[in-house]
């Protein structure tokens, strides 16, 4: 009987400071990547683990799809994907808003490679009335590869549960 009622409580703690959100992602081409690379769009799953009062551990994925500008006379650019897997730190500045940085690698598409992967954000966390909670962020995606960078800056709204 101990042993239940102590693993009911373990599983409510753990419960507690484990959280995914998913949600999709809307992301605007900066710099060089603007000069083929339009608006992205896709989603990301997070997994957070609370290891303080005020942080969390991270870890996101997902998939985005950038879409090839019009070069004019009929040629358009292909359209890049970039897989990102990223670890990082969300530390919390007060109830609901934080900020986080996060860093790993982007695989993309079209024979684009391997890249280093950098994204620091603002977010914030809230509840609905309903008790549904949501997470709004703004982030930078910054990507290096092949001695170049490409970058996107980045709204991601996510159901949090």
């Amino acid at each position: 009987m101990i042993i239940l009622v102590f693993a009911v409580k373990a599983q409510k703690n753990v419960d507690k400071n484990l959280h995914f959100s998913v949600g999709p992602e809307l992301s605007f081409a900066t710099g060089k990547f603007a000069d083929k690379q339009s608006v992205g769009t896709g989603a990301t799953v997070q997994v957070s683990y609370r290891v303080a009062p005020a942080t969390d551990v991270t870890l996101t994925t997902g998939y985005l799809v950038y879409f090839g500008k019009s070069a004019g006379a009929g040629i358009k650019f292909k359209s890049a994907g970039v897989l990102p897997i990223r670890a990082g730190l969300k530390y919390y500045l007060t109830e609901g808003l934080y900020g986080q940085v996060q860093t790993g690698v982007g695989f993309f598409s079209n024979n684009g490679g391997t890249a280093f992967a950098f994204t620091p954000a603002m977010g914030y966390e809230f509840d609905t009335k309903s008790g549904q909670a949501f997470d709004v962020s703004l982030k930078y995606d910054g990507y290096f590869v092949k001695s170049s960078a490409l970058g996107a800056f980045g709204i991601r709204l996510a159901y949090k549960f």
